[in-house]
C-alpha cells in the first residue's frame, strides 16, 4: 500500500469520510488511486488509519475505515522558536523539525531578519508552511502534526509563549551554558529559540531572557541558521526522549 493521506478529526470509524479536494486531487491523479484500493489516512492528533476508497474522482475521495490505530503523544513536548531566515530555508527547517518530532513552530521576525512580512503576507505565509508541515508528516510517517503558528516579532511572541518547563536560546554570548549544563529534573516541556542570519540582537537576548530563556552554546563555531535549528532540535530530542527510543 503505497499513499498517506491527511484528513482531520478522524474518530468515528462507522461515518463515511471523504479526503479534501487537494488530497482528493493528489490520490486520484498522482497516485492514480482506483476504487477498493487501500490507503493510509491520519488525521495530525495521533489517529491512524487504513481505508478502502469506495469512489474517486479529481475532486472526491470517498473512504471506508478498515482498521483504527493510535499513536500516544511524546511525553515531552518540544517546540522551536524560529527567526525566519532568507530564501526558502524556512520551508527546510520545517520539514527536518516534523522529522524530529517537533509538536510546534514559532516563526519570528528579528531585528536582523532580512524577510520583511505585512499582514497580509504573514496569513499566506502560514498557510504555506502548515502545508509543508502536512507533507513532511506524509512523508516520513508523523501521526502528530505540529501547529505552524503566524509569525509574530520576535518581543510580540515572547510575551505569548506558553508556558515550557525548559526554555533556552541559542546564544553566542559569553555568559551562554552549555547543553549539559542545562538538563536536570524531568521536564514534561521544552523550548529552543534560533537566531536570524548575524544572530539576535543584545536587546533580543535581554527580552529573551527576561521571558525566562537560558543562552546556551551550540559549540564554538558559527553555524548556519539551519544548522542550528536542527543541531539544538537533535539534542533536545535526544536527551529528553531517550526513553522513547527517539
Amino acid at each position: 500500500m503505497s499513499g498517506r493521506f491527511h484528513l482531520p478529526a478522524l474518530t468515528n470509524s462507522d461515518e463515511q469520510l471523504q479526503l479534501s479536494p487537494e488530497e482528493a486531487k493528489h490520490c486520484a491523479q498522482v497516485l492514480r488511486k482506483h476504487v477498493g484500493d487501500p490507503i493510509s489516512i491520519f488525521d495530525g492528533a495521533g489517529n491512524e488509519a487504513t481505508a478502502e476508497i469506495t469512489a474517486i474522482s479529481t475532486k472526491q475521495v470517498d473512504l471506508k475505515i478498515l482498521e483504527q490505530r493510535h499513536t500516544p503523544a511524546p511525553a515531552v513536548s518540544i517546540s522551536l522558536i524560529q527567526a525566519i531566515p532568507k530564501g526558502g530555508n524556512m520551508e527546510w527547517i520545517i520539514e527536518k523539525a516534523v522529522e524530529l518530532g517537533v509538536n510546534a513552530i514559532y516563526p519570528v521576525v528579528t531585528e536582523r531578519t532580512v524577510v520583511r512580512l505585512d499582514l497580509k503576507d504573514s496569513s499566506r505565509k502560514q498557510e504555506k508552511w502548515q502545508r509543508v508541515a502536512i507533507e513532511a508528516c506524509k512523508q516520513c510517517g508523523q501521526s502528530w502534526l505540529p501547529k505552524v503558528h503566524a509569525p509574530l516579532r520576535f518581543p510580540a511572541m515572547l510575551g505569548t509563549l506558553p508556558a515550557h518547563d525548559l526554555k533556552i536560546i541559542a546564544a553566542l554570548q559569553p555568559d551562554a551554558k552549555s547543553f549539559k549544563a542545562i538538563f536536570s529534573g524531568a521536564p514534561a516541556s521544552a523550548v529552543v529559540a534560533i537566531g536570524p542570519e548575524g544572530d539576535f540582537t543584545l536587546d533580543e537576548y535581554a527580552a529573551a531572557k527576561a521571558h525566562g530563556l537560558v543562552p546556551v552554546t551550540l559549540g564554538p563555531l558559527v553555524l548556519r541558521v539551519e544548522t542550528a535549528s536542527i543541531f539544538a532540535l537533535s539534542v533536545l530530542v535526544h536527551e529528553l526522549r531517550v526513553d522513547e527510543g527517539g
